[in-house]
């Protein structure tokens, strides 16, 4: 059976509607050149707030009882013990030829930088009761959906670089196969399969189905780039 760790509920906050309102504390025990560019902005459009413990005035984080810790193998020393409570988790960030550290609180090892990507699911596993594998972001882009000889015109409301909710006035069938249409900024046009999931409303929600790399690779950064821009 593996370790389970006490999930706190979240701290609450006020923000605007492109921001959740919620945030988890993380405590972070690197320099910020550990994280690639825009992950740690983009994590705080999640509602994970990631905290240098350095600017809490001293290099330890035990009078405010983070939600997780971020770690390097060289700072692994500095947190508390391992029969510390309350037994936090912890996410290690290593270099490649790093020595193999044991602690029961690791949840996760991602390699220097740390990216979105990396860390995201981690997080999830690690302090969500219902843990999600791939960010997502609200958006407000036209899109079209094209399936038996139909088309469907509609937004794309909410994106990951697995999915999205697609809002539409036109019912849509369980498991249906589309392909949907949609643009993101600096005129990149996205195709690609999907199939339907289920429908709530006027918002289908779509998963994509054989994306290429490249595409994948664009809804990823855009995804990026809109969750560290709702957080500035």
């Amino acid at each position: 059976m593996g370790l389970k760790f006490r999930r706190r509920s979240a701290e609450k906050r006020s923000v605007a509607d492109e921001k959740i309102s919620w945030q988890r504390v993380i405590a972070s025990y690197l320099p910020p050149r550990a994280y690639s560019p825009r992950t740690r902005a983009a994590l705080e459009g999640l509602g994970y707030r990631v905290t240098p413990v350095a600017t809490r005035g001293r290099f330890i984080d035990d009078s405010w009882e983070p939600d997780l810790r971020i770690v390097g193998d060289r700072q692994i020393d500095r947190i508390p013990p391992e029969d510390y409570l309350p037994r936090t988790p912890i996410v290690l960030v290593t270099s490649a030829s790093a020595p193999r550290i044991r602690d029961s609180r690791v949840v996760g090892t991602v390699h220097w930088p740390a990216t979105l990507e990396r860390l995201y699911p981690l997080l999830q596993s690690a302090l969500e009761d219902t843990p999600r594998r791939m960010a997502r972001a609200r958006t407000q882009l036209p899109g079209r959906c094209n399936y038996d000889n139909r088309r469907s015109i509609g937004s794309v409301v909410c994106l990951s670089e697995g999915g999205c909710l697609f809002r539409t006035s036109e019912p849509m069938a369980a498991d249906r196969p589309i392909t949907l249409l949609f643009p993101l900024p600096l005129g990149a046009m996205i195709s690609t399969r999907a199939h339907v999931i289920n429908q709530r409303g006027e918002c289908v929600a779509l998963a994509f189905d054989g994306t290429e790399s490249p595409v994948r690779n664009a809804v990823a950064q855009y995804v990026e780039e809109r969750l560290a821009t709702a957080s500035a």
